[in-house]
């Protein structure tokens, strides 16, 4: 019965209470939000696109002559030099066929000496001037008998013989002229011969030096090597040019990519890319290159090549730059990324990235005014720098914008503003990406 008292008594002296005056609405302070002023700076504007990379130049090492493989003087995967011998085909064969070829030339050669030396020509010359004395002194004999005979002192037999040794001297003259000129042809004739046989003698010995020279492959250029294809002792070349390793050039290397036909626009560097207007002295298009590993784009380079025009199925342009790769840390066939300068924009506004807010409308910042109180401002936003985006819109440099506590601030509210440090300086050579 007691309690039941005592909690009665509780109760009234409460009710009591409760009948007093109202408690007073206090307002909770404002929100506490962190502001930073927008930076000005030069930012340059780039055109990111892929690419993937591949080697400068690209020779096969083949069997040009056909034979069993003697001799492998490279490590297979490691760099070579220039005029470096890797392979060797067993030699001897060409060799003894060289020997050969050699002996023919020797033999042609003395075939022709000795056609040069030939007395043959002589010998009908000197017939024919031996006829030339004949005739004529058959022509003597027979006008002396003749005069003979007019006086009645040589008989008619006397002069048809004089007559008749005449015509057969003037006969053995007209051979020995038709000898003469078959001892000239021959001769001119043998001589072209022996000089054919002697040319071609030398082309022969041409050709073995050639063959014998392909049985020692070396190195037409510095570059890396790939594993050799066939094992020593094996016959190769038989039948068709075997491949037995290859040679890549990785220093400098190329990295080729395909662009846009829009972008291609954004960038009037690659427009006038080998036109009639650009000349050696003409600036090149610089482009930088990086791995998906990497921070940034470390690589430093130049566009050297871009195709006459956009390949009309995709409507891209495939463009190449070429690196230097002194640290071999790019391979071919490696995907990278790659960047064009396409504008720079002199005292361009950049704000934190996290201060921007999207609704509706688009992009905005929200910015504290010299009473405390929130409000909105519409932007139209760039390029992003390193954490920090370019602006558009009604800003200044002077603006409190609100780079974090955004839930907590609402346009015409008040807030209690915390300066945050001026973000970092951004460098001059710092690209900008796509929008």
């Amino acid at each position: 019965m007691s309690i039941r008292k005592t909690g009665m008594a509780l109760w009234l002296a409460m009710a009591a209470a409760g009948c007093g005056a109202p408690n007073a609405y206090i307002e909770p302070p404002p929100p506490e939000v962190t502001v930073s002023n927008p930076i000005k700076r030069t930012v340059t504007e780039y055109l990111e696109f892929s690419g993937m990379t591949q080697p400068m130049e690209t020779v096969e090492i083949r069997a040009r002559v056909k034979g069993f493989l003697k001799e492998k003087h490279f490590v297979e995967g490691a760099e070579v030099k220039k005029g470096q011998l890797l392979l060797v085909i067993d030699e001897e064969t060409f060799q003894i066929q060289l020997d050969a070829a050699r002996t023919r030339l020797r033999e042609a050669q003395a075939a022709l000496q000795q056609a040069t030396v030939s007395k043959s020509r002589e010998v009908a010359r000197a017939r024919v001037n031996l006829s030339e004395s004949e005739v004529r002194l058959a022509r003597q004999e027979e006008q002396r008998v003749r005069g003979l005979f007019q006086k009645q002192i040589a008989t008619e037999s006397d002069m048809d013989q004089a007559s008749s040794t005449r015509k057969s001297r003037d006969a053995d003259l007209e051979s020995a002229k038709a000898n003469l000129e078959q001892a000239l042809a021959t001769y001119e004739t043998t001589i072209l011969t022996c000089e054919a046989q002697v040319e071609s003698a030398k082309i022969a010995v041409q050709n073995a030096q050639l063959d014998l020279s392909y049985c020692r492959m070396s190195a037409p250029i510095d570059g890396r090597i790939s594993h050799i294809n066939v094992d020593i002792g094996n016959l190769v070349g038989d039948g068709q040019s075997s491949v037995l390793a290859t040679i890549v050039k990785m220093n400098p290397i190329y990295a080729y990519a395909t662009i846009s036909e829009s972008d291609v626009l954004r960038t009037p560097a690659l427009t006038k890319f080998g036109s009639e207007s650009t000349d050696s002295e003409a600036e090149p298009v610089p482009v930088e290159l990086g791995l998906a590993s990497q921070n940034g784009f470390p690589a430093q380079g130049q566009i050297n090549y871009t195709d006459p025009g956009l390949d009309a199925g995709t409507g891209t342009l495939r463009v190449r730059g070429v690196f230097q790769n002194d640290d071999r840390t790019l391979l071919p066939g490696m995907f990278v990324r790659m960047r064009i300068p396409v504008v720079e924009r002199v005292d361009a506004l950049l704000v934190p990235e996290r201060a921007l807010g999207t609704d509706q409308s688009g992009q905005y910042l929200l910015v504290v005014a010299a009473d405390g109180t929130v409000e909105y401002r519409p932007v139209r936003t760039g390029v992003s720098v390193d954490g920090l985006r370019v602006v558009e819109g009604q800003i200044s440099l002077s603006d409190q914008l609100i780079v974090d506590g955004l839930l907590r601030a609402r346009p015409g509210a008040k807030v209690s503003p915390k300066t945050e440090p001026a973000p970092a300086t951004v460098s001059l050579t710092t690209g900008a990406g796509r929008r």
